[in-house]
């Protein structure tokens, strides 16, 4: 094994050691849980500053990925891989098309989940591109939107400005009701269900963020 491999195997139990040290509560995650239960594939958003603990925290539920084909891509897809989650590489200057393509066809040959970041690899954060929305489109699964707020973390200075939670923190974890997206939907169509996607994901991070203000003493 290259030296540069076992860096990252370090760096990806640490990672494992320092997210599992947090203590999440979870809301309304029941009409997600009965998708799950019912052997369902389901397509996971979120935004991109949600990524480091989200990949974690969803980590038991093998999915088809895309990563950005950047090189910081390369440590996600080693961590994602580790995990028993399937890359692909794409976004939406380079390979984007080709890894949705390559994504619809493996959940439709392997009967797995999805998971895209909603606002791509380049932003601008929090507004949704169309990506989710063609896979529902094309697969028929439903689109889950997840966000998730941190009482103690950190921001990394980027340009989606991530959340990385402190050790020991407790976190509040949201999913959205289902979104299905009627086959063969263009144009506007596309547009109404990426704004759904959008609002919802936007007002799961606001409910997330308000919920320590209001049950300061919850945990």
């Amino acid at each position: 094994m290259k030296i540069g491999d076992i860096l990252r195997q370090i760096f990806y139990f640490f990672c494992d050691l320092w997210l599992s040290s947090c203590r999440a509560e979870v809301i309304n995650f029941e009409p997600t849980r009965c998708l799950l239960e019912n052997k369902q594939n389901v397509i996971l958003t979120l935004w991109h500053s949600d990524i480091i603990y989200s990949l974690f925290f969803h980590r038991k539920h093998p999915s088809a990925i895309m990563v950005s084909p950047s090189l910081d891509g390369e440590w996600a897809v080693g961590y994602l891989k580790k995990h028993g989650h399937i890359p692909f590489r794409g976004s939406r200057m380079k390979g984007g098309l080709n890894a949705l393509r390559q994504i619809i066809e493996t959940i439709d040959n392997k009967k797995i989940h999805a998971g895209i970041v909603a606002d791509g690899s380049k932003g601008p954060a929090r507004k949704a591109q169309k990506g989710a929305v063609i896979l529902a489109r094309e697969t028929g699964s439903p689109i889950i939107t997840s966000s998730f707020y941190a009482q103690n973390f950190f921001r990394l200075k980027s340009w989606d400005r991530t959340i990385i939670p402190m050790p020991f923190s407790k976190i509040i974890m949201i999913y959205g009701d289902p979104i299905y997206v009627p086959k063969d939907i263009k144009g506007a169509e596309i547009d109404f269900y990426k704004k759904k996607m959008e609002d919802t994901l936007n007002n799961n991070k606001k409910i997330a963020e308000e919920f320590f203000r209001k049950n300061k003493n919850y945990f």
